[in-house]
């Protein structure tokens, strides 16, 4: 009996130190969160503004390169032909929204959503495209393959 009147008030301390520290680590990562999402707020449109379109850019111009002699802006399409197109069926997440108008003066309005699963027809199309090197000492060919689908139907 002694050793549990000696053990409970160490053991109270130390649940109390662990909570203690949970708490704060709880505090420490809230206020983390607050200052990211203040950072985020603060430096996204920087981003957006200046990094962003560099980006966009640098990526384009790697895109217009011939693969076999790396010339920037070398790159030109010379045909496309639709390789494949088949329909498919796919289950999609449909949202429907609306007011619903109340008939007393005073009441508000109230807004509802309906979520809701559809079965829909796709169509899915593969394009292969031939490009070619605009400079006649390369003279290198290639094909890519893009992929594109829309919703809808080929009895259309």
């Amino acid at each position: 009996m002694k050793l549990l009147t000696d053990l409970f008030p160490h053991a109270f301390v130390w649940c109390l130190i662990a909570a203690g520290s949970i708490f704060i680590l709880f505090m420490v990562l809230g206020a983390l969160g607050y200052v990211g999402q203040f950072l985020f707020t603060l430096f996204y449109p920087l981003y957006a503004i200046t990094l962003k379109p560099i980006i966009w850019g640098i990526s384009k111009v790697f895109q217009s390169r011939c693969p076999k002699c790396k010339g920037f802006f070398k790159k030109k399409l010379v045909d496309w032909q639709k390789t494949d197109e088949h329909e498919a069926r796919r289950t999609i997440n449909r949202v429907d929204e609306g007011i619903l108008y109340s008939n007393n003066l005073f009441a508000l309005n109230q807004g509802f959503e309906v979520n809701r699963q559809e079965q829909v027809s796709f169509v899915e199309q593969t394009f292969t495209n031939t490009w070619e090197c605009k400079d006649p000492a390369c003279g290198h060919k290639w094909q890519t393959e893009e992929y594109s689908e829309y919703e809808g139907s080929l009895n259309q």
